[in-house]
């Protein structure tokens, strides 16, 4: 094998497949990635057998072939090398790989490609396009809800469920849960998946970068997802299990509704938050505490050695004076994700799940269950 390529375009498709390669597994060939040059065609791929990532880059193929080649150090090289320069990257029969560029020469040893582990294809069929910026917005509007309890796994992702010409997003960690959907999508497929947070993560940083793509294209399996942007593919398998009926811990009975101003409210929480006390337990020092009376909110804390604090906040409530207690993070994580100036927090009593939506926007929904002290 033997091609060369611009210094730029090298390290852009490493820094794009390095998150995903693995360099504390017990198998030495997932510490590389793999490169093959075919046809007009430079691809470089990457895998720790949950997570895969595959992208072309522009180059001149000299010889055809495959190789595998130890990412950190091959990075580490490239990046010192001069980008006025072209880089020639060569492997032989034997896997051992040079790298060239002016009177730099580099000498080091690959894998053979045939160990590494096979990539499965982006699904030809079951797959659907939806645009770049809302899938990532969907995304992150859940994803603070996950549970990080690993006992819990099947919450230890986001629940993506596509039915009805719609794409449904949920997450739960059985105290709170945050629920979108969205009907832009051109699809008429079917499925459910719940995808791992670490994928979430990666997906997220792939729809946050450079490329110019506004339509991302999405496949589903049984036990896979993928997607698809410009040329780039990333793959993750799924979360093996059931997901908790999310319909039945939205509450359908709700007597009282307030409007908050989103950015004063988060401003009050974040204030009273510093006053909580940073034990795990369900106590008072833990909570903040909302109270309702007549056009009138009071956020408050107090927990014991730190001190106490109120803010006062003028609503448009009218039913019986209530408290509600609420762990301030909760509070704060849906209330940074509202992207209005009001949301609507909508309860029964102090005891019983409460919900938050946008004022306006009706695909978006969080609950959150107060807190018993």
């Amino acid at each position: 094998m033997r091609v060369l390529c611009g210094k730029e375009e090298l390290m852009k498709g490493i820094q794009t497949i390095s998150p995903i390669a693995s360099s504390k597994s017990t198998l030495p060939v997932l510490s590389n990635f793999l490169f093959e040059a075919k046809g007009n065609k430079i691809k470089l791929s990457s895998t720790d057998l949950e997570m895969a990532i595959q992208c072309y880059i522009k180059g001149e193929i000299v010889e055809e072939g495959g190789i595998t080649i130890p990412i950190k150090r091959s990075a580490d090289i490239i990046k010192e090398l001069s980008t006025e320069k072209e880089i020639e990257i060569k492997a032989d029969e034997t896997n051992q790989i040079n790298i060239t560029s002016d009177k730099s020469k580099f000498n080091f040893m690959g894998i053979s490609q045939t160990e590494y582990p096979i990539i499965p294809e982006f699904p030809k069929e079951n797959n659907f396009t939806i645009k770049r910026g809302l899938f990532a917005s969907m995304l992150k509007k859940t994803i603070f809800a996950v549970s990080k309890d690993s006992q819990r796994y099947v919450l230890n992702g986001v629940y993506l469920i596509v039915e009805d010409n719609k794409l449904k997003i949920i997450a739960t960690d059985g105290r709170r849960l945050a629920y979108i959907f969205t009907d832009e999508i051109d699809t008429v497929i079917k499925g459910k998946s719940i995808i791992p947070t670490k994928a979430i993560t990666d997906i997220l940083r792939l729809l946050s970068s450079d490329v110019k793509a506004e339509t991302i294209k999405i496949g589903i399996t049984d036990n896979q997802i993928a997607l698809g942007i410009e040329e780039i593919t990333f793959l993750s398998t799924l979360i093996e299990g059931i997901f908790p009926n999310y319909e039945q811990v939205i509450p359908k009975t709700l007597e009282s509704k307030v409007k908050l101003n989103v950015k004063d409210t988060l401003v009050a929480v974040k204030q009273m938050a510093l006053l909580t006390s940073d034990k795990l337990s369900s106590d008072r020092s833990t909570a903040v505490k909302f109270y309702f009376n007549s056009n009138l909110l009071r956020i408050s804390a107090s927990a014991a050695g730190i001190g106490s604090g109120e803010v006062e906040l003028e609503t448009d409530y009218e039913g019986e004076s209530v408290e509600i207690n609420f762990n301030p993070n909760f509070i704060k994580e849906v209330l940074q994700n509202i992207d209005e100036e009001f949301a609507i927090l909508e309860f029964k009593d102090s005891l019983n799940p409460a919900v938050i939506v946008p004022k306006t926007n009706k695909n978006y929904l969080c609950v959150v269950m107060p807190m018993r002290v």
